[in-house]
């Protein structure tokens, strides 16, 4: 007799909480086309964007240059939209974004072959409405000037050569690795020469909160990894990691468990999922050490007989407030000695 799929004496009931929250990318770059319309698509190697791009165009270059560093990016993203420089009118750009992130907004990265002023300014404009980065190589060092201070996501270099795409380059050397275990400065972009540039232009780049290529004790390295805002690019992509990250994990416990209850066990269950989230980004080198050794973070969050009946009775849970020291990373080197007989 055939074994039968149920019994009539015996039920069981397996609800699934296995379905994962949709996690925001923090490995894809994307590259913002302008030769041709293209919709969103996803390259994996160079050969695929010669599929679409010809040798000779800015984006197979700027694309070349992406995957051309160590480690190498896994995919590369693509959008394009038809566009003139100094003929269409520069908010096709920003536009063509808007309509991308409607349907595909899982990248965290931004490049683009257009680097003129106007469509540099349009860009870095829209990205600061975004918790995105935005690479972009310049040939004009006064526009780190006009730029400095403004945008905490934006990183912009300085090259003579228009096909540099130096920052682009920073850009892939970060997305393949894990955020907090690795600084822009002091790196090398592969295939980028040092730029032609006086000492007293390079510094004031540097002090303008942007970058170059800089030829350091014979080594071609990045000169410095500040966003124009002023702040280290790592502490901006940690500040974005863990943000998107918390939503994530505490959406998760709310939509996986039947009811976090309005109690001091129920808001326990919120902490321990910040606290999980803190510890794993300590283990990422994203938080410091405290004098014991351990991560350093604090989690401070109320008793339910300290709430507000009516917060709880619009099921808010209030207050959880955190306060963690960053790892950073050491980009100078101070060294003091004697020499005595």
């Amino acid at each position: 007799m055939a074994a039968s799929d149920k019994s009539r004496f015996v039920e069981v009931n397996i609800t699934r909480e296995t379905k994962p929250v949709s996690e925001k990318g923090f490995g894809l770059p994307l590259m913002l086309a302008t030769s041709k319309a293209l919709d969103y698509k996803v390259y994996t190697d160079i050969s695929e964007v010669a599929e679409d791009f010809d040798e000779t165009t800015k984006e197979y270059k700027l694309a070349t240059r992406m995957f051309g560093q160590s480690p190498k990016i896994r995919e590369l993203a693509c959008y394009g939209v038809s566009y003139i420089s100094g003929t269409d009118d520069v908010t096709a750009l920003p536009a063509a974004l808007n309509d991308l992130v409607k349907t595909d907004n899982d990248w965290f990265y931004l490049v683009s072959p257009e680097h003129g002023d106007e469509e540099i300014k349009a860009l870095c404009e829209w990205m600061s409405t975004q918790e995105k980065i935005y690479g972009v190589t310049t040939q004009n060092i006064a526009l780190t000037e006009e730029l400095k201070n403004l945008y905490e996501n934006v990183l912009l270099s300085v090259h003579d050569d228009e096909h540099a795409y130096h920052a682009e380059g920073l850009i892939a050397y970060g997305a393949p690795q894990v955020i907090g275990s690795y600084v822009f400065s002091h790196k090398a972009v592969n295939g980028v020469r040092a730029a032609k540039l006086s000492n007293v232009e390079i510094n004031t780049i540097i002090a303008n909160n942007a970058t170059t290529c800089i030829n350091e004790m014979g080594w071609l390295i990045n000169a410095s990894g500040k966003a124009v805002g002023g702040e280290y690019l790592d502490v901006i992509q940690a500040d974005y990691f863990l943000r998107a990250r918390l939503r994530e994990d505490v959406f998760r416990l709310l939509a996986t468990v039947k009811k976090i209850p309005y109690t001091d066990g129920g808001i326990a269950q919120v902490v321990s999922v910040m606290d999980t989230r803190f510890k794993a980004a300590y283990r990422q080198e994203i938080i410091a050490e405290d004098d014991n050794g351990d991560p350093d973070y604090q989690i401070t969050f109320p008793r339910r007989k300290d709430i507000p009946k009516n917060t709880i009775a619009q099921r808010i849970l209030p207050d959880i407030n955190f306060r963690l020291i960053i790892a950073g990373g050491v980009e100078k080197v101070q060294i003091n000695g004697v020499l005595a007989l």
